[in-house]
């Protein structure tokens, strides 16, 4: 149980997707991951120091967030799909 593997980070990496991700995607991540951990701070504060303005802001850029991951997710399975359907 304590043993650790052999080759540790190609067991780690063995389960990732074969595809890179598509130079879209990894923009609207770039933007929304730092946008969402901004919201929710923005959120937590304007929840414990009652500040409702700033709590619906938060709560707004939150899935502003996630609506830009989705999208870029969408466009990665775009591309992946694409590129499936030409290999066979």
């Amino acid at each position: 149980m304590g043993k650790r593997h052999p080759d540790f980070p190609a067991w780690q990496w063995r389960s990732t997707p074969k595809a890179p991700h598509s130079i879209h995607h990894q923009a609207l991540s770039l933007l929304a991951v730092p946008m969402m951990a901004l919201a929710f701070l923005l959120l937590t504060t304007g929840v414990f120091s009652n500040n409702a303005s700033s709590a619906v802001i938060g709560l707004v850029a939150l899935f502003a967030g996630l609506a830009i991951q989705h999208r870029g997710r969408q466009i990665d399975a775009k591309v992946l799909n694409a590129s499936v359907s030409k290999a066979f």
